[in-house]
């Protein structure tokens, strides 16, 4: 496929023009709250996509450096008062800077392969679980580390191995689960949890085979083709018209299901676009689906009165989903002592989490910090990448608190 690098560079520049540089998306950024750096904000982002095409020309991986500061969470575009779509100027600009050809032919051709084909996700996945249980001790933290970077444990079978079909003789709505790569390979009992708890709420719900990562690892890195891959490789599991919902117990697959699968315009036909647009429209977070249904058969199991916990909103819930309310229901629903913590980014943002590791772990700690100050037993979240760098920092902090998914206030016993 041949792109029009200048062209692609103008639209950019148009959706970067619209911003009137007021500033307040400085107040939500965590990158530029932690650095203080006008280029690290927004509007600094901003002004330098201002002028794409020209930076492409004459300096592509400083340009490239600097967009990659940021987490993608989208605060500045949900705070923005002119409405501008800070995000995907920034991923467009990343497209952009793909399409040149600022990334090695090796790093492009190593994040196809883990992300783009669901088999070859679980074959990496599968292989890496192998050496991992050679060198990482089993104890009872769900996270290795590996120097300052957090790895969570993968675990065989994976969930996309132990597919399941629906219970036909349930009455309730009839739903999908899509795992996610992290619950899928690692944080399997969530996954399990959450089909145990819709079932006993009375939902019909299917595991179909052959599920991969959503794809947001690539559209993230600027490879637009290979996210649209990603996404036509899920298309034939899905059959929205016989089904009522289609759930995730990670915020970050819910935001890329229901808000950017239905942008994956390359390499998909028209059907393919118009299949991608009908999921989006049946996609709800896991939590969320589970506040409505079935309130008196979600009991938790133990009694959970004395424990005090604080909820972690992942950025993707918070910003863009609109949905904080449903986790909130269900730690009432559980008897748990609530108390708030000041919202924020927990520092990983995917690959932003690697790739800046020391800045993304001095997000991390004001995070620590928020949590620790409400005094909490638990932390609960949504997001198993929120979930694995919060449990690293707790562990390095030598910190009692936990962390928890929402869905494991139902399905473990606390002491």
């Amino acid at each position: 496929m041949t792109i029009d690098l200048k062209a692609l560079s103008e639209s950019v520049e148009n959706l970067a023009d619209v911003c009137t540089r007021c500033g307040m998306c400085q107040a939500i950024c965590p990158v530029y709250k932690n650095t203080g750096m006008e280029s690290d904000s927004a509007r600094g982002k901003l002004t330098l996509v201002s002028a794409l095409h020209e930076e492409i020309t004459h300096s592509p991986r400083k340009t490239l450096n600097r967009l990659e500061r940021c987490t993608l969470c989208g605060g500045c575009m949900a705070t923005c008062p002119r409405g501008v779509s800070t995000v995907d100027a920034f991923l467009l600009a990343r497209k952009a800077l793909w399409e040149a050809g600022v990334l090695s032919g090796t790093k492009r051709e190593l994040l196809r392969k883990a992300f783009a084909d669901p088999a070859q996700t679980a074959s990496l996945a599968a292989r890496f679980a192998a050496v991992q249980k050679r060198f990482v001790k089993e104890d009872k933290a769900r996270v290795a580390s590996m120097g300052k970077y957090p790895v969570p444990k993968v675990r065989r079978p994976f969930l996309s191995e132990r597919a399941m079909e629906e219970n036909a003789s349930a009455k309730g709505p009839r739903v999908l689960l899509f795992s996610g790569c992290l619950v899928d390979k690692a944080y399997s009992f969530v996954g399990e949890g959450l089909v145990g708890l819709l079932q006993e709420a009375g939902a019909q719900v299917e595991i179909p085979e052959g599920q991969g990562c959503c794809g947001v690892p690539l559209l993230s890195g600027g490879d637009f083709e290979g996210f649209s891959q990603a996404v036509k490789a899920h298309l034939p599991l899905f059959d929205p018209s016989s089904i009522d919902y289609i759930v995730t117990p990670c915020a970050t697959c819910t935001h890329t299901l229901k808000v950017l699968w239905p942008k994956a315009d390359e390499g998909l036909d028209e059907s393919e676009m118009a299949l991608a647009q009908a999921i989006s429209k049946k996609v709800m977070d896991g939590g969320e689906l589970l506040a409505m249904l079935g309130r008196e058969a979600q009991e938790p199991v133990g009694d959970l009165s004395e424990l005090t916990v604080t909820i972690h909103d992942p950025c993707h819930s918070r910003h863009s989903l609109k949905n904080t309310e449903s986790v909130r229901e269900l730690v009432r629903r559980c008897g748990c002592r609530l108390v708030e913590m000041e919202p924020g980014c927990c520092g990983l943002g995917g690959s932003f989490g690697i790739s800046h590791r020391d800045l993304s772990l001095e997000i991390g700690q004001s995070c620590l910090d928020r949590m620790e100050a409400t005094g909490a037993d638990l932390v609960v979240t949504t997001c198993p990448g929120c979930m694995a760098q919060i449990e690293s920092l707790l562990k390095t902090s030598g910190s009692s608190m936990r962390v928890r998914h929402a869905v494991e206030l139902f399905t473990e016993e606390f002491s």
